[in-house]
C-alpha cells in the first residue's frame, strides 16, 4: 500500500475513534440502569411539585425509551397522569427533536463502527499493523484530549457549556422550560451535570485504554521486527 493511502487511513482512524467512544458513552447513559443509578443518589434533588419516586422513574424511563425509538412517535403526547397530560406541546415538540438527534447520532455511531472495522481490516491485511497500532494509540490520545476539554469546560463554565451544547443541536429557546414543567422535574440541571461528568469519565477511560492498547501493540510489533 502506498505511503499516502496508509497515512490517510491512519488519519481517518485517529479522527473516528473519539466519535465512537463518546457516542458509546452517551448510549450507555440512555438506559434505565443509569436512570436508576442517578435517581438513587442521596444528593439527587426530589421533585418539588409532587411526583413520587416511582412516578418520576416511570415517566423518565418512558422518555428515554421514546428517544431511543422503542415507543411510537406519538407516545409522549398521549401520556397522561391522573387524567391530565404529562407533557405540554412545547415539551412534546422538544422531545421529538431530541429523538431525531439521538437517532441520527446512533446512525453516525453505526457508520463509524463499520468504517473503523473496514479500515482496520485493510491495514491488517496489508501488513501495516504497526500503523494500525499507532492509529489506535493516537485515536485514544485524541479522545482523552477532547474529553478533558469537555469535562473542564462543564465544570468551570457549566451554563456556557449547557447553552452551547443545546444551541448546536436545537433551535434557540426550544429547550428552555419552566421549573414546573415535567421535563425539568424529571431531568433537573443536576441530572445533566452528572451525566456530562459521567460521559467524560467513561470517555476518558475509553480513550486511555485505547491509547495503552495501541501503544503496547505497536511496541510489541516493533520488537518482533527487530528480532527477525
Amino acid at each position: 500500500m502506498s505511503s499516502r493511502r496508509t497515512k490517510i487511513l491512519k488519519l481517518f482512524i485517529i479522527v473516528l475513534i473519539p466519535i465512537l467512544i463518546i457516542i458509546t458513552a452517551i448510549r450507555l447513559l440512555a438506559t434505565d440502569q443509569y436512570l436508576a443509578f442517578e435517581y438513587g443518589k442521596a444528593s439527587f434533588p426530589p421533585d418539588p411539585f409532587g411526583f413520587t419516586q416511582q412516578q418520576r422513574f416511570d415517566l423518565a424511563s418512558s422518555s428515554i425509551h421514546y428517544v431511543r425509538a422503542h415507543l411510537p412517535s406519538n407516545a409522549l403526547s398521549k401520556q397522561t397522569l391522573n387524567g391530565a397530560p404529562v407533557y405540554n406541546p412545547r415539551e412534546v415538540s422538544h422531545m421529538a427533536d431530541v429523538r431525531t438527534v439521538f437517532q441520527r447520532i446512533f446512525q453516525v455511531w453505526q457508520v463509524t463502527f463499520i468504517v473503523l472495522l473496514l479500515m482496520g481490516f485493510i491495514l491488517w491485511q496489508k501488513r501495516e499493523r504497526r500503523i494500525l497500532g499507532s492509529a489506535i494509540q493516537w485515536g485514544g490520545l485524541l479522545t482523552t484530549g477532547i474529553i478533558l476539554f469537555i469535562g473542564l469546560f462543564a465544570i468551570f463554565a457549566w451554563q456556557s457549556w449547557f447553552s452551547t451544547f443545546h444551541l448546536f443541536f436545537f433551535e434557540p429557546g426550544s429547550w428552555l422550560f419552566s421549573y414546573s414543567d415535567t421535563l425539568i422535574r424529571l431531568f433537573p440541571v443536576e441530572f445533566w451535570f452528572d451525566a456530562t461528568l459521567t460521559i467524560s469519565l467513561l470517555g476518558l477511560i475509553g480513550g486511555l485504554a485505547m491509547a495503552r492498547i495501541g501503544r503496547q501493540w505497536r511496541i510489541s510489533l516493533e520488537k518482533n521486527i527487530h528480532k527477525i
